[in-house]
């Protein structure tokens, strides 16, 4: 008796909609959003940004944990290996992207080890200049570096590799700096020790509005909303194109149902005015795209970059 009543007990377990289960349990403790750069970066302010309307949505506390290293590998290696239950999720940025071109071993398989959940943000690069450099639009600075080849570098905040995508449409010579964040490359572009400053909309407004930096183009193929006086660096490198984006990541093998929810999820939130309003200001322009059209734009950044990569000779380190 005692044994088919086990067995009718487990038959009608198996018939339970496992996936909806899963998603219903979740969140069931607390949620670990693992960023892997410094404070107060783009993905720190934008992760903080949502990340309490999560928790209200939820019931139950979602807190950043910043792991900066090697790059973002750090922290996003952390989010390959952890439980794929949902409550350890990786917001990252296009970093993520550039990754797979510029290490020649990553601790992680950015298409094996990690499910792309939803892209929270999207924010088109911006290059600027100290403001006593006599440029003030892309073909300016296009015909003074043709004039003076070699002479002038250009920092880039995370990752070099839209410096050459820039020079190689734009036929100059230019040193690419890299640096650890937008930050440092800020505080280098106002005192003056290097010209030109190439970060994300988000990253550098502040100093824009400040008139300690001035924008001399944005990095998208037509004006932004998010910095309407910037025209297209695109007008004097035809087809450039360079775009911050921040979105989340879950270890693989996370149940789909949980994948969904989180989306979702993710996406009301992105709706609400103050939310939105708040990711204007920082220069940011909501997305909540599914997590199967965020996953093909992913896939489509890696192969972007590491052509980028192959054609100016860049041996993965």
């Amino acid at each position: 008796m005692f044994s088919r009543l086990c067995v009718a007990l487990i038959a009608s377990a198996l018939l339970l909609p496992v996936p909806s289960a899963f998603a219903q349990a979740f969140p069931g403790k607390l949620v670990r959003v693992v960023i892997p750069f410094a404070l107060g970066g783009s993905s720190d302010i934008t992760g903080r940004i949502i990340t309490p309307y999560l928790a209200e949505r939820w019931k139950q506390q979602v807190i950043i944990e910043p792991h900066p290293g090697a790059a973002s590998t750090v922290g996003t290696e952390i989010v390959s290996k952890s439980a794929p239950d949902g409550h350890t999720l990786l917001f990252t940025s296009t970093q993520f992207a550039y990754a797979p071109s510029t290490f020649a071993r990553l601790p992680y398989d950015p298409f094996r080890d990690l499910v792309p959940v939803t892209l929270v943000s999207m924010s088109p690069q911006i290059i600027f200049a100290h403001p006593s450099l006599p440029v003030a639009n892309p073909k300016q600075l296009v015909a003074f570096a043709r004039s003076h080849p070699g002479e002038l570098s250009l920092g880039n905040a995370g990752n070099i590799l839209p410096s050459y995508s820039f020079f190689s449409l734009a036929k100059v010579k230019m040193t690419a700096v890299p640096y650890k964040g937008a930050g440092p490359l800020q505080t280098d572009v106002m005192g003056g020790h290097v010209p030109l400053g190439m970060a994300a909309i988000s990253s550098v407004m502040g100093t824009l509005r400040s008139g300690r930096a001035k924008a001399i183009g944005v990095c998208s193929l037509q004006r932004t909303p998010l910095y309407p006086d910037a025209p297209p660096i695109a007008e004097a490198a035809p087809g450039f194109e360079a775009v911050a984006w921040f979105g989340l990541f879950a270890p693989r093998g996370t149940p789909p149902a949980i994948v969904k929810r989180i989306r979702d999820d993710v996406a009301e939130v992105l709706k609400m005015p103050e939310v939105r309003k708040r990711l204007h200001e920082i220069g940011g322009d909501p997305s909540g795209m599914p997590s199967e059209e965020f996953a093909k734009m992913v896939h489509s950044e890696i192969e972007k970059w590491n052509n980028v990569a192959r054609m100016a000779g860049v041996k993965p380190q």
